[in-house]
């Protein structure tokens, strides 16, 4: 009978050997996924018999991972702000950096917009949508009023953002102050598909990476994720050029425009929102030390 705990240590052995840093960690995970247990069971109870269908699973699994495949991927989804959503091969992957983003705009929501005032957000290069659905699932839980438009132009990325939006029931709220809807477009909707002609809050996550830096990426993320998810260009800011000067017409008055960056492309984002005529720049740092979101906002003339 092969049990949790054997299938734990061959993993593991498995996963060190072929590079993966928290190989632990991703065998207890595979193994808690697929045999329907919980992480710390996994580790309490090493004696729990597994199925041999279940053992297959996981051996399949494991071939997966040895080839550098994301375990977000073999998973099919990945947590993010608290939030489980769905991913896959075409998706690049939600990154905990990210998180600040998403907390950043909560923030200034709750200290610039009164709690009665309908919303209108905009989240785009949205990818699974996890920036604007964790935004829109934490309004929504405080009963706020808003409508949220995702935009990429990739077609598979769209598949996974219409597919997180009916995981976390954005599509069939019965309430009427509640409105999100998914386009496929080049940076900003259609503007005869939406009822936003304007928004008072504009948030992305681009493609930043430098063009010539995409191929030496972690084998995870070079041979797996998508490159235009990745490719910012000869010097990683053609999405934020394009950001920062189109979102002004875009954006409400007042209006906050977000946006998250590598570490070091803070002083090039903060110099492109001043030269749109943003005011009142913001620069965030993430947990680990390192300028990750940086905004401003679109004043009254």
């Amino acid at each position: 009978m092969v049990t949790v705990g054997d299938l734990l240590r061959t993993m593991r052995l498995v996963l060190t050997e072929s590079g993966i840093e928290a190989a632990r960690h991703e065998a207890a995970l595979l193994i808690a996924t697929r045999c329907d247990l919980s992480l710390a069971r996994v580790y309490s109870h090493p004696e729990t018999p597994v199925t041999s269908r279940q053992a297959e699973q996981l051996r399949a699994d494991l071939r997966r991972r040895v080839d550098h495949e994301p375990i977000a991927y073999i998973l099919g989804q990945t947590e993010f702000y608290g939030l489980e959503f769905t991913v896959g091969p075409g998706v690049l992957i939600p990154r905990a950096d990210t998180e600040r983003l998403v907390e950043v705009a909560l923030e200034q929501i709750e200290t610039h917009f009164p709690p009665d005032q309908m919303l209108h957000i905009l989240d785009t290069c949205t990818g699974s949508g996890c920036v604007g659905i964790s935004v829109a699932s934490h309004l929504a839980a405080k009963g706020r009023g808003f409508q949220l438009d995702l935009v990429d132009h990739d077609p598979v990325a769209i598949e996974y953002a219409k597919a997180n939006v009916k995981r976390h029931a954005l599509d069939s709220q019965a309430r009427a102050r509640i409105q999100v809807q998914v386009f496929q477009a080049d940076l900003w909707p259609d503007p005869t598909q939406t009822d936003s002609e304007r928004y008072d809050v504009i948030l992305a996550n681009p493609p930043y990476i430098v063009q010539a830096d995409v191929p030496g990426l972690m084998p995870d993320v070079s041979r797996f994720e998508p490159w235009v998810a990745l490719d910012g260009g000869t010097d990683g800011l053609d999405f934020y050029r394009r950001l920062t000067q189109e979102s002004t017409s875009w954006l409400k008055r007042p209006g906050l425009l977000l946006l998250e960056h590598g570490f070091d492309q803070a002083l090039a984002v903060e110099d492109l929102c001043a030269a749109a005529g943003l005011a009142d720049l913001l620069a965030v740092y993430d947990y680990g030390g390192h300028p990750r979101v940086t905004g401003g906002w679109l004043r009254e003339h």
